[in-house]
């Protein structure tokens, strides 16, 4: 799955709304509507956590909040799609348990270069919609 099939099925499946950052080459989120700013990641492998870095989480939820919406953090994965509300997670002082992990700058394919970034985890059973549409 691409990001511009995951934003069909969330609108499609969840009734989100959400609308395409995608012509912001820019732009730190991937889609957006008047409640919501939303990161969307397709997964090639099912994990029962998913990983989420923590400077993507700290700006997307700072701006969100700046603007009175909430992060939505949209995951796909071969066995369905997950979409987390990383407002309410942080407001119920989740454990994302965060760590360092040594991990690829970048998921652009064919780079090489590695760094170290602070990530935590949500478990699946977390998320606030899902969906094993796939």
């Amino acid at each position: 799955m691409i990001e511009k099939e995951l934003l069909e099925v969330l609108n499609d499946k969840f009734d989100l709304e959400l609308e395409s950052t995608c012509d912001d080459e820019f732009c730190r989120y991937d889609a957006h509507n008047d409640k919501y700013m939303a990161e969307l990641k397709c997964r090639r492998a099912h994990y029962d956590t998913q990983l989420i870095e923590y400077d993507k989480l700290d700006f997307i939820k700072n701006a969100a909040d700046s603007l009175a919406k909430d992060f939505l953090y949209c995951v796909s994965t071969p066995n369905g799609v997950y979409v987390f509300n990383v407002s309410n997670l942080c407001r119920d002082e989740y454990n994302f348990k965060w760590e360092n992990k040594y991990l690829p700058a970048t998921s652009d394919f064919g780079k090489s270069y590695h760094k170290t970034k602070k990530v935590g985890y949500i478990d699946i059973n977390d998320s606030e919609f899902s969906s094993t549409l796939i």
